[in-house]
Formats: structure tokens, sequence, C-alpha cells
């Protein structure tokens, strides 16, 4: 037999091979029966029962962080009563050494405390007594000192409020109230 007749012949084989899927089954063995090990059905109950905790875990989480007492009193003492002028302003640490928050007496409203970090990105704010404004330097936040409310930058929420009480002469930082 002529060689160009037997690769007339051979491709032909292949051909049929290939139409049969022969070619692709010897190039790519799967075994049909190992497909039942993981079926779409086992994968959208792990998917169901990956969400359902997720969810879960994140309202066990959601419920604690809102049961934190937020009625706690911790008294630290910020200055003593008259020892602040109009006007000026004092740094103390509150509710530990690692926040502080700032106390103003503010003219016509007397002393008012908020933490002094911004609610933007956690830099701290200082007093500005001409504008009577609090600014955060780093992003030019500005928040009013009557109110500690947001008057321009990108903060969008207004500075936590610590509430004072004078005891015996003593200006005492009491808690801190989120807003």
């Amino acid at each position: 037999m002529p060689r160009r007749a037997r690769r007339e012949i051979a491709s032909a084989r292949r051909l049929r091979q290939f139409m049969r899927g022969q070619q692709w089954s010897e190039e790519f063995p799967y075994h049909w029966r190992a497909d039942d090990l993981v079926t779409r059905r086992d994968t959208l109950r792990f998917l169901v029962a990956g969400s359902g905790a997720l969810f879960v875990a994140t309202s066990a989480l959601a419920a604690v962080g809102s049961l934190r007492s937020t009625t706690g009193e911790h008294l630290v003492a910020v200055a003593r009563e008259g020892e602040i002028a109009e006007n000026e302003w004092r740094v103390f640490n509150f509710p530990d050494e690692y926040a502080q928050g700032i106390v103003v007496n503010l003219p016509g409203k007397g002393l008012v405390a908020y933490s002094d970090v911004c609610t933007h990105l956690s830099c701290a704010v200082l007093y500005q007594p001409g504008d009577r404004k609090f600014h955060c330097p780093c992003h030019e936040g500005f928040f009013d000192a009557y109110s500690g409310d947001v008057l321009a930058g990108p903060p969008t929420r207004p500075l936590p409020l610590i509430e004072l009480r004078i005891q015996n002469g003593v200006v005492y930082a009491v808690r801190e109230v989120e807003r």
C-alpha cells in the first residue's frame, strides 16, 4: 500500500476517533463516577451554611457591642472650679491614659468637654479661641465648640460629648456619650 494511502487512512481513523470522543478521553481522562464526590447540592448546602454562620457571628458581635455599658461612670478630675478662664481650654486623659478629651470654658455657656479625637480619621482636634471652633489639622475638619457638630471638612459625625460634674469645687469628667 502506498504511503499516501496509509496517511489518508490514518487521518480518517483519527477523525472518526475524534468524532466519537475517544481522542478526547485519551488526552483528558475523566472518570464520570468521580463526578459524584461533590454535587451541586452539596456546594449549595455549604454556601448556605457558611452564610448562616457568618450572619449569626455578625449578629452576636453587634449585640455584644450594643450591650456595652455607656452608662458606667468613671470620674476623672479635669480641673478645679474657676481654674480655666473664659475662652481657654485644656486637654485631659479620659477615660484612661490612652484616650483624651478637651474641656473649654465657652463664653455664655461655661464648661463643655468633648473627645479630642476627630471622627474622620482619629487625629487630635485643637480649639481655636478666636473662631470658637475645634479644628482638625490633618484634613481641615471643623467642629462647632458649642455643640460639637461638624461645620466643614470630611468628618460626618459630631464629636462625642463628655459629661462633666462639679463636686466639692472639682470638675470631673463622668462619661463619654456617642452622638
